[in-house]
């Protein structure tokens, strides 16, 4: 993780009103930085360890190498044993995967990889690999038209990243036939509801503070609390497997108020899992807490956007609708959008490439706010044909490009004829000026997706 100061520009979108997480070697290259390093050895006698300085933590892991990290905990010895009430975690629970150490920056990819995997194999028999680099190359591909890309000579796999790319970039399909099909923001959630989300979604993707002052070991248990963090200490992502209401609240470098530990997979400590209190934060300033799912059940996705950068949703007072016109022959079977808060309703309508008449409707709810997938109850044999979504809170749009720090940036394409807005009983067009100036932000296409059914 190197020790530097995050630079980003204000972003808006519909995961938070602030400022991106870099991962856990932060957004920004610097000519030179610091390095943090952890103590992985066990602990000589049972208190707690504080971990060490010095060594880089690139140099502590093997990229390679893959660990059954529940055998090598189980098979560590542990004075403290968990009771049956208050425990739950997934991979002792049917799912199975084998878990990564990261290459140099890459904790985002890795947490989102875990929380994609594990509930793919809650929905599914079998189960899917997901390689951090391949996923990585496919976010930052430098092939791609529009999207978010790093700058000239600075390495990929140093510079970090967020739940937000994932989302925004694989909404529109990845690997071998795979496509998000949701991503739920968890932002401000309780206890309670995280413990429900995990049943119900798989592991959570968070960011979490990382100060090498908060970690420690005890009782050969790797932990963490930081209560307090500021800003710059939100430096790493991981994702959330399980949880333990009695793991003892003196486990920590820096006591707890509190019994209770979440256990979550650390790519940059693979030997085990990583308790982190219940009073540490996850709601922090650059990145949300995501439950991401992928599916191999479609062909394939049209779609104009990007993702939404840089721009809130537009309102046109009361429902907004925003319409995309498709040429995709195929069997349409689902429509993806964003939602911007909990409890939203839409309405989703096929209609003729002229929007003047509808040929399909159907009411949808979204419990959550974050992206969704929504299957059509009567999938629809398509060609030539516009998709038109009506939204209760703000219609998802993308944004203008933005340049996310001097590292990262965001490159946004639109022509006239795809995407529009209806205000006043008329359709205009989201790539003119005209409409900007209505709106009052630029906007180019709707956040809308087609998906066809294999």
């Amino acid at each position: 993780m190197k020790n530097i100061k995050v630079v980003a520009l204000l972003v808006v979108s519909i995961f938070t009103s602030t400022l991106l997480l870099a991962g856990c070697t932060d957004v920004v290259v610097s000519e030179t930085s610091q390095t943090e390093s952890v103590a992985l050895a066990e602990p000589a006698t049972p208190e707690v360890q504080v971990a060490s300085e010095g060594t880089s933590v690139e140099s502590q892991v093997t990229p390679s190498t893959k660990n059954n990290s529940l055998i090598k905990h189980h098979s560590t010895e542990h004075a403290y044993k968990h009771g049956e009430d208050g425990y739950y975690n997934l991979l002792e629970n049917g799912v199975e995967f084998e878990l990564n150490s990261q290459l140099s920056g890459t904790c985002w990819i890795c947490a989102s990889a875990c929380a994609m995997m594990t509930s793919y194999q809650m929905k599914h028999a079998g189960k899917i690999e997901l390689d951090q680099m391949d996923l990585l190359n496919e976010i930052y591909n430098d092939d791609k038209k529009e999207g978010v890309f790093v700058a000239k000579g600075v390495y990929k796999g140093d510079i970090g990243g967020s739940g937000f790319f994932v989302t925004n970039e694989l909404a529109n399909g990845f690997g071998d036939g795979l496509v998000l099909d949701h991503a739920i923001s968890a932002q401000n959630w309780s206890i309670d509801e995280v413990k429900e989300g995990i049943k119900k979604y798989g592991a959570l993707y968070i960011g979490i503070p990382d100060p090498s002052s908060k970690k420690g070991t005890y009782d050969n248990f790797y932990t963490l609390n930081c209560p307090n963090p500021n800003d710059s200490e939100f430096d790493h992502s991981i994702a959330v497997v399980g949880w333990d209401d009695s793991f003892p609240k003196d486990y920590f470098y820096e006591e707890a108020s509190q019994d209770g530990a979440w256990i979550t997979f650390n790519s940059i400590y693979p030997l085990g899992f990583y308790y982190v209190s219940y009073d540490t934060p996850f709601d922090q300033l650059y990145d949300t807490p995501l439950f991401l799912s992928v599916t191999d059940g479609y062909s394939k996705v049209a779609s104009y956007d990007c993702g939404q950068w840089g721009t809130a949703p537009v309102s046109t007072g009361g429902d907004t609708t925003t319409a995309n016109i498709f040429k995709e022959k195929g069997t349409l079977s689902a429509v993806g959008t964003y939602t911007t808060s909990d409890d939203t309703e839409l309405t989703i309508q096929i209609m003729t490439p002229d929007l003047t008449e509808c040929l399909y409707s159907q009411k949808c709810h979204a419990e959550r706010k974050g992206y969704h997938v929504f299957e059509l109850e009567t999938p629809m044999n398509v060609e030539e044909y516009a998709i038109a979504v009506t939204y209760s809170d703000g219609a998802p749009v993308e944004g203008e490009a933005t340049e996310l720090s001097k590292a990262i940036y965001t490159e946004v394409t639109s022509e006239q004829g795809q995407s529009f807005v209806l205000i006043n009983g008329k359709w205009l067009d989201l790539s003119k000026k005209e409409t900007w100036d209505v709106l009052g932000c630029e906007t180019n296409n709707a956040c809308i997706k087609a998906l066809y059914s294999s």
